[in-house]
Formats: C-alpha cells, sequence, structure tokens
C-alpha cells in the first residue's frame, strides 16, 4: 500500500481507491502490460503507432494504453491513474513525478530483473547520469530514464541565433559577430524598414519560448542555478552578472529591439513574425527553426543550451504488476540496437532507407507539415526509457538547420548545461514551498525590470535581502550538500 505522504484531499481518494481492493480489471493475455503514458498535455499513448506495433511484432508483446486521450491535461490524466484502483504495469512519466511515486510505493525496485537485462544494464554502466536520476534514496534502481540523442556526448547543440539573411542583405549589413553588433543590426531592423512595407512594425528580436532568457548569455550571465569554477552553488539571478544584463536588456527593450509582446505573445510568434515579413531575429531549435531563416553565425559567445544527456522521462514497473518480467523484457528491447534505431529512424522502408551505408529519411518523412519531429512523433516517437541518436536528429533537419548545428557543434562553443544534483525526499520536501515562491518573485521582478515599471539598480539589495528572506540561502545549502554527495 502507499505510504501516506500525499495531500490531505489526495490521499483520501486514494485511500479509498486502495481499501476497495486491487478489483478484477480487464483480463490479460500472457504477452500483454498495460502503461500510462500520457505527456505535454497532447501525448498519449497509441497502441497503433507504428512505432509500438513494430515493436510488439519483434517482441511478442501486446502493450496497451490506460490514459484518456479525452484529457488534455496531463496533470488530471496522472492524478487520475494514481487514484485508480489498479496501477496499469508501465507507467511512463517525468522523473519528478516517478520520483514521488517511488515515495509512495508505487513502483518496484528493478536491480535483480535489470542483472537479466543485458541492454538496460548496460545502459546503466555506460551512463552514470542515468543511474544517479534511476536510483531512490535506498540505493535501489526505480525506473529507466531515456535520451534524446545519445550517450556518448557531453553537450550537444540544441538551439542556435538565426537571422533574417534577407534583411540583413537588404540593409548592406553583415552577420554580426559581437554583441555590440548585434545590438547595431537589430537597431537597423528596427529603424530602417527591412521588410521595405513603409511601416514601423519590424520586431527586431523575438523568441516564441524563452522570453528574454536566452539574450543572458550574451552578457556572460546566467539565468538558473549552476556550479561555478570554484564549485560554488550559485542562482544565475543573484550575481552581478545577471544585474548587468538586464539593465542592458531593459535598454534594448525600451528602444523597442525586443519584442513588446515578448511575455505573451507564446509560441506561435516565430510562426506569426517570420511568416508575415516582420520577425528579424530569434534563438530557437535547429530541428524546426531552419525551415524559416539562415542562421546567425555567433563565433563570440559560448551557446548554453546546449541539451541535457537525458530528456527528463522515463518508465518504471508498478507494485501492481503481475508481469514485471515481461516488462523488463519489453524495456530491453526498446535499449538493444534495434530498439534505439526503431525509436529513432522508425521502420526501414517505410520511414527510412539506407543509402551507401547510411540511413535516410523517405521523402513522405522529410515533406511532412510542421516537420520531421512532430511527423516522427505521430508514429511513436515519444520519451521512453531508450537512447536517441543524434544522427536521426540531423538527417531530419533540412540544409539551413544542418548548417548551423554543424558549425556549433563543431566549434566547442556548446557549453555543457548544469544539472541540479538529486536530493533526498526530506530535502525536496524542505524546499519545495521555497523554491515556487522564489521562482515567482523572481519572474514578477524580471519583467517589472524589463517593461521599465522598476528599476533594477535601485531595487537590487532589497531584491538580494528578499530571496534570502524567502529561503534563498537554505536552497542553496541544500543544493550545495546534494552537489557534494554527488561528487563523491
Amino acid at each position: 500500500m502507499f505510504k501516506k505522504n500525499l495531500t490531505k484531499g489526495l490521499a483520501l481518494i486514494l485511500a479509498a481507491g486502495l481499501l476497495g481492493g486491487c478489483g478484477k480489471g480487464s483480463s490479460q493475455g500472457e504477452n500483454e502490460l498495460t502503461m500510462h503514458l500520457h505527456l505535454f498535455g497532447y501525448c498519449v499513448y497509441d497502441k497503433n503507432w507504428p512505432l509500438f506495433q513494430k515493436a510488439t511484432e519483434l517482441t511478442g508483446i501486446e502493450v496497451t494504453g490506460t490514459a484518456s486521450k479525452s484529457v488534455s491535461d496531463s496533470d488530471q490524466a496522472w492524478n487520475t491513474m494514481i487514484v485508480s484502483k489498479q496501477l496499469p504495469d508501465i507507467i511512463t512519466a517525468a522523473t519528478r513525478k516517478l520520483d514521488d511515486l517511488v515515495d509512495m510505493g508505487g513502483l518496484i525496485p528493478l536491480d535483480d530483473l535489470i542483472e537479466n537485462a543485458p541492454n538496460v544494464k548496460k545502459f546503466f554502466e555506460d551512463c552514470p547520469e542515468a543511474l544517479e536520476e534511476a536510483t531512490g534514496e535506498d540505493g535501489h534502481i526505480y525506473y529507466i530514464p531515456g535520451s534524446l540523442s545519445g550517450i556518448d556526448r557531453e553537450a550537444v547543440a540544441s538551439k542556435g541565433w538565426f537571422i533574417r539573411q534577407d534583411w540583413l542583405k537588404k540593409l548592406g549589413l553583415q552577420e554580426p559577430k559581437t554583441v555590440d553588433e548585434m545590438y547595431n543590426v537589430l537597431k537597423a531592423f528596427k529603424t530602417r524598414d527591412p521588410n521595405g512595407n513603409g511601416k514601423a512594425d519590424e520586431v527586431p528580436y523575438f523568441n516564441r519560448q524563452e522570453g528574454i532568457q536566452d539574450l543572458y548569455q550574451l552578457f556572460g550571465a546566467d539565468y538558473d542555478w549552476h556550479e561555478t569554477a570554484d564549485g560554488t552553488i550559485v542562482h544565475g539571478k543573484t550575481e552581478e552578472a545577471y544585474r548587468n544584463a538586464v539593465r542592458e536588456i531593459a535598454r534594448w527593450y525600451k528602444e523597442g529591439l525586443i519584442d513588446t509582446e515578448i511575455y505573451s505573445r507564446g509560441q506561435q510568434s516565430r510562426e506569426q513574425l517570420l511568416s508575415n515579413n516582420t520577425g528579424g531575429m530569434t534563438h530557437d531549435w535547429f530541428s524546426s527553426t531552419g525551415k524559416y531563416n539562415d542562421m546567425y553565425k555567433n563565433g563570440v559567445v559560448k551557446e548554453v543550451r546546449s541539451r541535457d544527456i537525458l530528456h527528463g522521462y522515463a518508465w518504471g514497473i508498478s507494485k501492481d504488476c503481475k508481469k514485471p518480467e515481461l516488462a523488463m523484457k519489453y524495456f530491453d528491447f526498446w535499449m538493444s540496437p534495434e530498439g534505439r534505431d526503431l525509436n529513432a529512424f522508425g521502420i526501414e522502408g517505410v520511414h527510412y532507407t539506407v543509402v551507401d551505408g547510411e540511413k535516410k529519411f523517405t521523402d513522405e518523412v522529410l515533406n511532412a507539415e510542421g516537420g520531421v519531429p512532430t511527423y516522427m512523433r505521430n508514429q511513436g516517437q515519444v520519451e521512453i526509457g531508450t537512447v536517441g541518436n543524434i544522427a536521426a536528429e540531423v538527417a531530419g533537419m533540412n540544409e539551413i538547420s544542418r548548417e548551423g548545428f554543424e558549425l556549433y557543434d563543431n566549434s566547442g562553443i556548446v557549453k555543457k548545461e548544469y544539472k541540479l544534483p538529486k536530493r533526498t525526499k526530506e530535502e525536496k520536501d524542505k524546499i519545495t514551498d521555497m523554491t515556487s515562491n522564489i521562482s515567482t518573485y523572481i519572474s514578477e521582478m524580471e519583467q517589472k525590470w524589463i517593461l521599465g515599471t522598476a528599476d533594477i539598480d535601485a531595487d537590487w539589495d532589497n531584491y538580494i535581502k528578499t530571496l534570502d528572506d524567502m529561503g534563498m540561502q537554505t536552497v542553496k545549502q541544500v543544493y550545495t550538500d546534494a552537489n557534494k554527495r554527488r561528487n563523491k
């Protein structure tokens, strides 16, 4: 039975469900399993996904989803699963959710099962980051994380700077290679009508995901917890470099160089501003942005947006699974070379062909509406416990994206992104409210400074004091202690 450490309301519902017994549920065949997979509000497991149908063909194991496609909120789907009378055999979710489930006793230890799963065993041997992520406080492994791009690379480029090459050409400008040159180019985009419509409607810099966060690196600032050269753990938004960056970015915003709706326009900004010829520059993913415009070649600042080795999602086996050996056999397939290739490239003859020993996506995949990543997700390429392949991602890029990715990847400017160490349940419970309140306060103050309704220099001392009053030093100590354990 789950430990009673849920919120009071949920605990009462859960207790009522558990007191009712496990229930008979639907009968399963010898090689059938059930799985919960509901991610991002829209990605819900479908046994008809071609990649998973192929996995069934190759393993003889059929997996049926339990999450409802009619539910558009993944948290709601998760809570519905938690309070059900019987958990599905396999549970796929963000590792933070699985950690909570471990604390509730909902997942079983996998150590003994892994001894008979050679591909999973080798994965943990080859990827210490995964072993750290999957190991509970009691020293047992509880789930199998996954990777998007492989585990043999320390820092893989994920995002880069993109700029309107046609605008540069029209204004007689060169691609900027320093921050001052970038400022001057954005200024020209704002004042010299590069789209030629006679209106001052250009938006020099915009960003559909991260607001102004990606601009901080131009000024040597970090926007989250990180480890300094001397081993100190510090939040980037308490450092002097951040203060300087905000001061400068606020000036850019005041001068109209940054989208006035940078905090509100959202995911559609890239499509809106580039398709109507009003957006000039952005910072975005190589795999999806190259189709819009040429790449901004930045040879000066480090690119902090490398991707983590792990994608943050995993799958484990529930306490109610009657066939854990079968579930581990299924996991082991997806960690095999054949399973990894299936996840990365799809099915030979359907999604790719082999030309001179190299896998090439078919024209149907490459020309699919929405791009290769969207198409392949609909085929079943989702965040499960398997290892991706950077070659597959590059193969799905168009020429512009590939050129940009390779420039960054070969230049040595991509910095490995710091990953916070794993905390104990006690540590997480201690700082959860603190971190939430701190994050909210920082965001509120940052927007005021950027939008010009407050001044960072006038507010700085009180800002730092307020963060400390909210528990910033306590959070820092927890991360410092956890970091020391990781580095032992």
